[in-house]
């Protein structure tokens, strides 16, 4: 009977601890399933911002050169810069010679294959090359710079403003000068590469096209070569004479001169009989 007791008691007891234990376990449950949802959240929350980093736009430089071998220069030269207006570029240099002209041409990046197209019909193409380079971490890197710095000068303009005395007057506003120096600094440098990579750069060289002669060879192009010869030969020999003889004229006075005076002492050293 005793042992039947205890038996019961161990039961009962057993039961009891069971009983408790078991919200527990739901509440753990519980703060697990709600933490769940929150941590797929977050990570949701962050997988757009690392899709937009490696789907970020590359910031590109774009140069590139053309060689045209063309009939008339000025031609040719009036027809690059109506082309290059109408795709959206203008015209930043010009160094034009007697038979050549080099050009470079600022064009939105995204008309520049069709523009060297367009250009390169307007004669015969003898070389073509392009480059680029991708400038995006410099860029980037310069406009996190410029960020920064910008903070820091509002810092250093916010305590020059609660300053008290001359010292720290003079001492904020030499930083302030220095902070303000470097930050247009960053703002140049960074509108520079921009404008780049907005508008790429294309040089055009005209140069006319060669002249070929069937009598370049053979007789008549030895006789034809031999007559400009002699020609320039004869050409020469009278530029030399008519540069002399002034000269000459303005010494033939002194010299007759001369020639008479020495006859003269002559004739009186040695009388005639």
């Amino acid at each position: 009977m005793v042992r039947l007791r205890w038996s019961f008691l161990v039961v009962v007891a057993a039961g009891l601890l069971a009983g408790c234990s078991s919200p527990t376990s739901t509440e753990s449950g519980s703060s697990a399933s709600e933490l769940a949802p929150q941590r797929s959240a977050d990570f949701k929350a962050e997988q757009p911002t690392a899709n937009n980093t490696a789907d970020q736009q590359r910031e590109v430089i774009r140069t590139a050169e053309l060689d045209l071998e063309v009939d008339d220069v000025a031609g040719a030269s009036a027809e690059v810069r109506r082309r290059t207006e109408a795709a959206g570029g203008h015209l930043e240099q010009e160094n034009s010679y007697r038979t050549s002209t080099t050009l470079t041409l600022r064009i939105p990046a995204a008309e520049l294959d069709r523009a060297l197209s367009d250009l390169s019909a307007l004669g015969r193409v003898t070389s073509r090359s392009q480059q680029a380079q991708d400038v995006t971490d410099q860029l980037v890197d310069t406009r996190s710079r410029i960020d920064s710095q910008r903070a820091s000068v509002q810092r250093l303009r916010e305590l020059m403003n609660r300053a008290q005395s001359v010292t720290e007057i003079v001492s904020i506003e030499s930083e302030l000068t220095t902070r303000e120096s470097e930050l247009e600094s960053l703002q140049r440098r960074e509108a520079a590469m921009a404008n780049q990579v907005e508008l790429a750069t294309l040089t055009v060289r005209l140069d006319t096209e060669p002249t070929t002669s069937d009598e370049d060879t053979g007789f008549l192009a030895g006789l034809t070569t031999g007559w400009r010869a002699l020609t320039e030969a004869g050409a020469t020999i009278l530029t030399a004479t008519g540069a002399i003889l002034p000269f000459a004229a303005a010494l033939s006075v002194p010299a007759t001169a001369l020639y008479v005076l020495h006859r003269r002492k002559k004739a009186l050293k040695n009388p005639t009989p």
